[in-house]
């Protein structure tokens, strides 16, 4: 799976770009927007490292993996 693939997974999982944008910001405490997501898939060519923590806790609370070093392979080597 490419990192673009996990982060589509990951939207999924949690329920759209609205929903996971909302839910990062509850995690973080940061105001993250439905634009930050659309931008991480489609001109930033993927999440900033930092968030792949908070992504894949949330994948867990939906009973399902998606790892850091899936979303962000070059800051998560896999182990």
């Amino acid at each position: 799976m490419t990192p673009e693939e996990a982060l589509n997974r990951v939207v999924e999982i949690v329920g759209g770009q609205t929903a996971l944008a909302n839910a990062v910001s509850k995690k973080t405490g940061r105001s993250i927007r439905q634009q930050h997501v659309w931008n991480w898939l489609h001109r930033d060519g993927g999440i900033p490292a930092a968030y792949a923590p908070f992504l894949e806790s949330l994948c867990h609370e939906h009973g399902e993996e998606i790892s850091c070093s899936l979303l962000c392979p070059d800051f998560y080597p896999d182990e």
